[in-house]
């Protein structure tokens, strides 16, 4: 066996440990000595912790070592043009590492489309291993397997491709016996065919069928030997006696460097006496190589880089289509929540307050003959013009208020004091009570004829109110019909009296507005930020646990050992995130301008591009979140987190020159404040492009996706798990 060409060198591969306390730091030694011939199964056991998993991922590339070599198949892993990580290597993690959407066949031809594969190969794999692992029916899902039948579909994963090299953690935990030992028979045959296979289990006895068995513990290699050898050299008639002697011999010389495989004394000098951490397990390694030598021939991948490339491209993208396609939920929430956000905005938000009801003392009327009714008096004529006197009577002129009121939809409700109509509004029935003195007409009309009267005219020509202030948009709602009530009131009264109809009007007049109208509603002001806010936010809550249920399901580590880039995995999610951009942008415009009729002055196509790069910046953001945390809840947290912050900062609910000078700047340099007011402007102004207001907001769209997304590939390129 010793003539064999080795496969995998793993030689003098340590780690350091780092303690928390950094002035402490110490290196601890792991040591390794491994190597593994061409055409053999080599069984790796030990106890769980004892690096096992961790060996393995150095050997396939997806982690380093501080300092020693490892050889993979002539050249070292992760080197341009090895293989490894990629095709030259069959990959069975401990965890399952599927797609729960997935079927059967979807998960084995994901890994097959990686690897470059024709259908009719994988198709004639696939029935090959269906027969031979025994799989449950091609059409069920992952997610409704139970954990043997899963595991059986990732060994079918591992082996579809024919690799040289296969690597298998654990592969028979909860299989049936006869089904491991079948399993065992087909990786001797692939060993007698030439393919080196690298196998961990918890059924030490079930490796006596191994070429050759390491025994590691504590992150130490007791012995690498044939089992029959091992049987012998240490006398027992189980592989698990052996490996309890070689265990309790190691716990018995806790001090002493000379290990049981003869590999040299690597001990750093300067550890403290009593502090023996040569069998400390660890949980991950890091690759540095110093060595130049080649101790195997390597054979360049058969494929050409573009293709395996475009093969790379083609499988994740099928198979983001598939997750997304057979994932209900998200279906409806990327489709169906923009036009449900569209239409609860346009139809809750901006829209005049109605039925209000104010509670009036009229004592006007109340002293009448015939009480409060008289308004309802059709022959009323509160003005009665006297031709030959150029003069006018004023009767129960409260009358034309009220009437003028209940037009703005200010209605009144009668009380006799004012003490009871103020009472009703502390009470909350009532918004606010009004209050007409005895002779109000008279003092009205004396006020407007004479100008400069003693001031109990001026009291009582004025009309007393109390609102109740706690509710801020409902009292300058009133407040505003209640001038615009004043306003109508003494122009039907001028015009009645046949004076002109501004001289008794407030001497400001506002002349035609120079953008938009003068009737505006708050709905079209609102409405530019709040659909930037939700194109921004709807792509960013999908992609902010897009990238984490790929890392936390083991998707994106077994991937990436079969040769994907986390480049390709994040341009395959991009496009096809901003193909549902396109669909949501076409949704809002749609509902927007056609659905609600919101008027727009400019450009629509420059409109709908500004949506469609605020939602791809929104995408990009939720990106980033999705790569840099570790889990959906740390995700949430800062995604929901920063939503509020950036809506009540980017000026849609508070104007932001009511913001200290500090914060107005770091509210400027959010992703949508400049946006949302560029939108504006394009619809309310008719802002061409070309102009600063409008292109600004293109520019710091785009200054966001270029960060973000550099952020994202920064840490997709020094961080592999």
């Amino acid at each position: 066996m010793s003539a064999r060409p080795a496969a995998v060198v793993v030689e003098r591969a340590c780690k350091h440990y780092g303690r928390a306390n950094k002035q402490d730091y110490k290196p601890v030694l792991v040591n390794l000595d491994m190597t593994v011939e061409k055409g053999i199964i080599y069984g790796l056991l030990g106890p769980s912790g004892c690096g096992k998993t961790t060996l393995l991922s150095c050997i396939v590339g997806r982690r380093k070592l501080d300092s020693g070599n490892i050889w993979v198949l002539g050249g070292r892993p992760g080197e341009k043009g090895s293989g490894v990580p990629g095709p030259r290597v069959g990959y069975m993690p401990q965890d399952i590492a599927l797609v729960g959407e997935f079927t059967v066949r979807d998960a084995i031809s994901y890994f097959g489309r990686i690897y470059g594969m024709k259908s009719a190969k994988l198709k004639e794999r696939f029935d090959f291993l269906s027969s031979l692992l025994e799989l449950s029916p091609e059409g069920r899902l992952i997610k409704s397997l139970s954990g043997g039948q899963q595991r059986r579909v990732s060994l079918a994963a591992a082996l579809v491709h024919e690799p040289e090299l296969l690597i298998l953690d654990e592969p028979t935990v909860g299989l049936d016996p006869v089904l491991r030992e079948r399993i065992w028979e087909f990786l001797a045959e692939l060993a007698r065919g030439g393919t080196t296979v690298i196998i961990t289990t918890h059924y030490i006895d079930e490796t006596k069928q191994a070429h050759k068995i390491g025994l590691l513990r504590d992150g130490q290699l007791l012995a690498e030997d044939s089992p029959e050898e091992l049987l012998r050299k240490f006398d027992c008639d189980t592989l698990e006696d052996a490996f309890l002697k070689l265990a309790l011999r190691q716990h018995e010389l806790p001090r002493r460097r000379a290990t049981l495989t003869a590999s040299p004394d690597v001990i750093p000098e300067g550890i403290p006496n009593g502090v023996d951490s040569r069998y400390v397990s660890r949980e991950d390694f890091n690759v540095v190589t110093s060595s130049t030598d080649i101790l195997t021939t390597k054979e360049k991948p058969k494929d050409c880089k573009g293709g395996r490339s475009k093969a790379r491209y083609k499988a994740v993208f099928i198979k983001s289509i598939q997750q997304f396609s057979r994932h209900p939920g998200g279906l409806v929430f990327s489709i169906l929540f923009p036009i449900i956000q569209i239409v609860a905005f346009f139809s809750a938000i901006g829209h005049d307050p109605r039925g209000l009801q104010l509670a009036v003392v009229n004592e006007e009327t109340a002293f009448s003959p015939y009480g409060h009714d008289i308004c309802r008096n059709s022959s009323l004529q509160p003005i009665v013009r006297i031709e030959e006197e150029d003069t006018c009577e004023q009767y129960m002129l409260s009358c034309w208020f009220l009437e003028e009121m209940e037009k703005k939809e200010l209605y009144q409700i009668p009380y006799n004091t004012t003490d009871e109509a103020k009472q009703a509004v502390a009470s909350g029935k009532l918004y606010g009570a009004l209050y007409f003195r005895r002779n109000f007409s008279d003092a009205l009309a004396t006020r407007v004829r004479e100008g400069e009267v003693v001031d109990d005219v001026i009291d009582d020509s004025s009309i007393s109110v109390w609102v109740d202030v706690s509710n801020h948009q409902i009292t300058n709602f009133i407040k505003s019909q209640l001038h615009k009530t004043y306003s109508s009131f003494t122009k039907r009264t001028m015009r009645a009296c046949g004076r002109p109809e501004d001289l008794a009007q407030m001497p400001v007049r506002f002349q035609d507005p120079v953008y938009g109208k003068m009737d505006t509603q708050m709905v079209w002001f609102m409405a530019p930020g709040i659909m930037i806010t939700i194109i921004f936010f709807l792509p960013a809550v999908v992609t902010s646990t897009l990238l984490i249920g790929d890392r936390l399901e083991g998707v994106w580590e077994r991937s990436a050992v079969a040769g994907v880039k986390p480049k390709e995995m994040l341009n395959v999610h991009i496009a096809l995130q901003a193909a549902v951009i396109v669909l949501q942008t076409a949704e809002m415009m749609a509902l927007s301008f056609l659905g609600y009729g919101m008027p727009s002055e400019g450009s629509v196509v420059t409109c709908g591009l500004l949506l469609f790069l605020q939602g791809i910046c929104g995408m990009c953001y939720g990106f980033l979140l999705s790569i840099y945390c570790s889990s959906y809840t740390m995700s949430f947290f800062v995604a929901t987190g920063s939503f509020y912050p950036m809506i009540l900062l980017c000026g849609i609910l508070w104007p932001l020159e009511g913001m200290s000078t500090g914060l107005r700047i770091i509210a400027l340099t959010l992703p949508f404040t400049i946006p949302s007011k560029s939108l504006r402007d394009i619809m309310e102004k008719g802002s061409s492009f070309t102009e600063p207001s409008v292109y600004y907001g293109f520019l710091v769209t785009l200054a966001w996706i270029v960060l973000t997304l550099g952020l994202c590939f920064l840490r997709l390129r020094f961080k592999k798990t």
